[in-house]
């Protein structure tokens, strides 16, 4: 921000003035160069940075660095991931990005590590970074990697339905002995290869766990000084493999101990970054699951994240609500003394506004942040092939035409929806969220986001140096806090 004594003296003469009256103090100086993004810490059961502000995570999924199988479409199976994504991200109001990235592009022969890989994950981290969002690493999978579809010809009898590849692990990782890749009802996790796959990993044969923590360890210490770097979610929606819901929470945990020892030694010379951690996928299915035992998750900077799919994918549209499903969830991070963040939510069939406000008022009530699943979806992606929806328009944040893979922009009644206002980062402790405002206890400097063309205009209470700054999409609100402050759309 350029700095202009005789400017800056009159706007303090009129911004102390304002305060007096109880009305915002907004300055009409030039716009700062952008978001400030600390490293991010744990205190309190609450994410924050090491200026002790509270952060609101809040965001979407981008899977256009994962490694999906093609299926045999001769589809692209991800679209191209450029700067202007994240550009359009930022003017949503979006503070982060869960970023999908593949253990099979990583490591695609045992102990290698694909530097190219590598390079285009450090591009996207820093292309959020220069528009404000910061970046969560997610070792992501669906039903264990590519190569554990039904071959074509391979009969699958009645009433098991011909599996299809996904992605996560290599081919080379995966353990399968022969087991029916054949599903029950087309459900992708519900065969017997995966299951085995994942029992494989989980008593580490060949040493395919040990190679991932390896992969971990050497992801990490890539970007063992990178503030943008929030953390990182150790493995989507594990599979519990072939034990009962108990023994298999608990070789989760002992896979989740592992790879969180060897990132903090990977860490040295930098900082500890977010170690977030998640339920089995029986939880995105169900709105509850066994959880890993404590004793495992001992790290001071663990962040426990279900995803939040009740009322949208999960089996019952009566239980748990959504409303329960925050609640079920919240319990089970207090197991822990971890903060709550979801890393997944949102896929309702007809991507109702209504449903995304649902959602987000409860979010605000528990005052957590989330990743909307997802940016946008190619049509070669395997839940297209999945659905049957190669040749229809893909429909997630991004509408996409099908099969020609021509953009046609945002879903925009689900795209306002989510770009509703928040408090990104603010002092001490946050007290209150509404879709109109904010309240906390501390001293600091706050920021927010407010959506729209229109100048919000706000009341505020303890709140000083007020600006609104214009940005792509909206408003970015800045004060300084001191004491009980709130900030409201008057």
């Amino acid at each position: 921000m350029r700095s202009r004594l005789f400017a800056s003296l009159l706007t303090a003469v009129a911004a102390a003035s304002l305060a007096l009256c109880g009305a915002p103090t907004v300055q009409a100086e030039p716009a700062p160069a952008g978001w400030t993004l600390p490293r991010l810490t744990v205190e309190n059961r609450t994410i924050k940075d090491v200026d002790g502000r509270t952060v609101l995570l809040r965001g979407v999924n981008v899977n256009q660095l994962n490694d999906y199988a093609d299926n045999g479409t001769g589809l692209p199976t991800v679209m191209p991931l450029e700067r202007n994504d994240f550009a359009r991200m930022a003017a949503l109001g979006f503070n982060v990005v869960r970023l999908n990235v593949a253990w099979s592009a990583l490591e695609p022969t045992p102990g290698a590590f694909d530097r190219a890989y590598v390079e285009r994950i450090r591009t996207a981290v820093s292309d959020a970074k220069a528009h404000g969002l910061y970046t969560v690493l997610d070792m992501h999978q669906d039903a264990w990697g590519k190569s554990v579809g039904t071959p074509a010809g391979v009969p699958c009898p009645a009433p098991l339905k011909p599996g299809i590849g996904w992605d996560g692990a290599p081919e080379w990782a995966t353990l399968t002995d022969g087991w029916s890749t054949c599903t029950v009802g087309g459900v992708r996790e519900v065969s017997p290869a995966v299951a085995r796959a994942f029992q494989a990993f989980y008593d580490d044969e060949r040493g395919v766990q040990g190679h991932l923590v390896a992969t971990w360890a050497r992801l990490a210490a890539e970007f063992r000084d990178e503030p943008a770097v929030a953390g990182y979610d150790l493995l989507n929606e594990p599979n519990p493999g072939l034990r009962d819901p108990v023994t298999a929470a608990d070789q989760l945990g002992r896979f989740y101990q592992r790879a969180i020892d060897a990132i903090r030694q990977a860490e040295a010379g930098g900082f500890a970054h977010l170690a977030i951690v998640e339920p089995s996928a029986i939880w995105s299915g169900f709105g509850l699951d066994a959880v890993p035992p404590r004793q495992y998750l001992t790290d001071p900077l663990v962040v426990f994240s279900p995803h939040l799919y009740s009322q949208s994918i999960t089996v019952s549209s009566d239980f748990p609500t959504v409303a329960q499903g925050f609640d079920i969830a919240e319990r089970a991070a207090a197991q822990y003394g971890a903060p709550l963040w979801t890393g997944e939510w949102g896929w309702w069939g007809d991507y109702a506004a209504a449903d995304t406000d649902r959602f987000l008022d409860e979010m605000d009530r528990h005052r957590i942040g989330g990743a909307w699943w997802s940016w946008t979806q190619a049509c070669g992606d395997p839940h297209a092939v999945r659905d049957g929806n190669t040749s229809r328009p893909q429909e997630n944040l991004n509408v996409v035409d099908c099969p020609s893979g021509t953009p046609l922009g945002l879903q925009d009644d689900v795209a306002s929806a989510l770009s509703r206002a928040y408090p990104r980062a603010v002092p001490g402790t946050l007290t209150e969220v509404t879709s109109t405002g904010f309240a906390g206890t501390g001293s600091g400097r706050v920021e927010a986001w407010y959506p729209g063309a229109e100048r919000p205009s706000l009341t505020v209470q303890n709140l000083s140096d007020v600006t609104l700054d214009r940005v792509d999409g909206g408003w970015r609100l800045t004060a300084r806090a001191a004491g009980d402050y709130s900030a409201r759309v008057s």
